[in-house]
């Protein structure tokens, strides 16, 4: 969902879809005097929904816009709440002009603020309509959605191989229906589930996750189509890479653990590739993804390197509920590797586990706990 706004390809179903949404404006403004200053518009957020059908082709994805100080305009993907700088913009009385270099580096586009305009709401006029931003749309509040490319090991008559596949994950407390369009032709239904954490987060259904491919087609663009418990509808955009990670060495993973104890030993070998990241979990005899009894903190690696990871009640983690399993019921270890999008700081980045673009995973068990 990159330039969502203004990129090449979007501008014109943004435009058409500003003049279904919006009675058409005169592009020199409302005659009464706009009382709405610089200081009203810059650092913060502006958000805006031209949603129009819950089908792929439509472009009418919320719209979310920055206009920092200095005259620096950004766009953000709001699945994944990633900013980029997309051009400049000025204002002088109620003018305001955004220049956007994504489309080209003489475009220009002239908006008139309205007289309704406050501090937390702008309306824009121009020759091509109207349209209204918000500071917050509060049913968005907690919602973030991802799509990336898995390889993953699974038993085909007995024996391992590998495969691609597509997951997709939705989080929003307010949701009440989630659709993912993986392009114009497919439109898959997700359900909800309540992960380890008690959030509500929403995965494919049973029998839309194993649908395996064996080349990975490259970059794309994925859209979701979201309702909320008050019905108000959405769409979202986001981007998937051009990028994939190597399959996990299911022969390097071992597990060691005496039957009784509260201590086990995690040993595989980390993917030869730079910046792969692991979590690795224990999960219970129902191989429960959902709520695993363990997840440990992330685990980071040089390429090839042999990792071991001793798990127990004092083990840092993200999640620990190992004193549930049941002693002499089986359990199962779970591995993944991962690597995040093209642009994402694996530190310093806040919206990290938003922007996941790959993922290895190996599953087994490991025995009786």
């Amino acid at each position: 969902m990159n330039n969502l706004l203004y990129k090449k390809r979007y501008l014109a179903g943004l435009l058409l879809g500003s003049l279904f949404l919006f009675s058409c404006g005169s592009s020199s403004g409302d005659e009464e005097e706009v009382d709405f200053d610089s200081s009203d518009l810059t650092n913060q957020y502006w958000y805006a929904n031209p949603y129009l059908s819950s089908g792929y082709s439509y472009d009418d994805a919320v719209i979310v816009c920055r206009f920092e100080s200095g005259g620096i305009l950004k766009r953000q993907e709001f699945s994944g709440r990633r900013d980029e700088v997309a051009g400049s913009w000025t204002l002088v009385d109620d003018e305001l002009v955004i220049r956007d270099t994504t489309i080209s580096e003489s475009n220009e586009q002239d908006w008139f603020i309205q007289s309704s305009s406050t501090a937390s709401y702008l309306k824009l006029n121009s020759e091509s309509g109207t349209r209204e931003f918000y500071t917050n749309i509060d049913d968005l509040e907690d919602v973030t959605a991802d799509a990336y490319v898995v390889n993953e090991l699974y038993i085909v008559d007995g024996v391992f191989q590998s495969a691609y596949k597509m997951e997709y994950v939705v989080y929003g407390s307010s949701l009440s229906e989630v659709t993912v369009l993986p392009d114009a032709s497919t439109s898959l239904e997700m359900e909800d589930f309540t992960d380890y954490l008690g959030e509500k987060v929403f995965y494919l259904k049973e029998e839309d996750r194993y649908d395996y491919f064996d080349v990975f087609e490259g970059a794309s663009e994925v859209k979701f189509y979201l309702k909320t418990d008050d019905g108000d509808q959405y769409k979202l955009e986001e981007q998937v890479y051009d990028s994939v990670i190597p399959v996990l060495d299911n022969y390097s993973i071992t597990s060691s653990h005496s039957v009784g104890s509260s201590s086990i030993t995690i040993n595989w070998t980390a993917i030869d590739e730079g910046d792969i990241y692991y979590y690795v979990e224990i999960l219970d005899q129902d191989e429960n993804e959902y709520q695993p009894m363990f997840r440990s903190t992330r685990q980071s690696a040089s390429a090839g390197e042999a990792k071991t990871l001793t798990i127990d009640s004092s083990t840092a983690s993200e999640y620990e509920n190992l004193d549930d399993l049941v002693v002499g019921e089986d359990y199962y270890v779970k591995i993944s590797g991962f690597k995040y999008e093209d642009g994402i700081d694996a530190d310093n980045s806040s919206n990290k586990e938003e922007n996941i673009q790959a993922v290895s995973r190996y599953i087994f068990k490991a025995g009786s706990w």
